[in-house]
């Protein structure tokens, strides 16, 4: 019986130190560690001004002409009409020269907006400054594939994070809108970050690059 429990409490312990994610350096300790209410969340931007928001998944963000009217690409420098993707919608990023061809599109309800808003912003440092030193990780291949969206009433995109689950990398503009949500996409900490919202976007019926390459 002794036996038993202890190797239950390992497990227990196993499990808490994973979740929390630590790095090589123990002291920094990432996890669900914030407290902000639903209230508290709404009212940070990008979800205090977002009429709309969206999981898109594409082939990748490029500088091609979508023709509107017909919906296909005028120019297609991604091959993408080769390839056989159906482009739903193209999204306009803020910095005017790249879109999005949005192959699959999700748009969430409250309820879904608020468990989104418990990842970006509840998940966080146990402890509110980082440490003197930590390691930051170099991008790999990136080559993302799916985006948050979050859009006015205008449906123009006033902030986006992009992720590629490839290489375990994020990033968000405007930048810094969630606090030290770029760096934190440098720290080997973000994989666990990552995970939870890989299986945001494939619960909420996001296939491509999720589990679809």
């Amino acid at each position: 019986m002794k036996n038993t429990l202890t190797y239950f409490y390992s497990i227990l312990l196993f499990v808490f130190f994973g979740f929390n994610c630590f790095s090589q350096n123990s002291k920094i300790q990432w996890g669900l560690f914030g407290k902000k209410t639903v209230e508290e969340r709404r009212a940070i931007f990008p979800f205090s001004e977002a009429k709309k928001v969206l999981l898109v998944a594409f082939p990748g963000p490029n500088q091609s002409v979508v023709n509107e009217d017909r919906n296909e690409l005028a120019i297609d420098s991604l091959n993408l009409v080769r390839w056989n993707y159906k482009i739903i919608k193209s999204f306009e990023l803020p910095n005017k020269i790249n879109k999005y061809y949005a192959t699959e599109v999700v748009e969430l309800n409250q309820n879904q907006v608020d468990s989104l808003s418990t990842i970006l912003i509840n998940y966080k440092l146990k402890r509110d400054k980082l440490p003197k030193e930590y390691s930051i990780l170099g991008t790999g291949c990136y080559n993302p594939r799916n985006a948050i969206l979050f859009l006015d009433s205008n449906e123009k995109i006033i902030s986006y994070i992009e992720v590629c689950f490839e290489c375990h990398q994020f990033y968000q503009m405007p930048k810094e809108t969630i606090i030290n949500f770029n760096l934190f996409s440098n720290l080997e900490e973000s994989f666990k970050m990552i995970d939870l919202i890989n299986e945001f976007l494939k619960i909420n019926g996001i296939k491509f690059g999720v589990i679809e390459n």
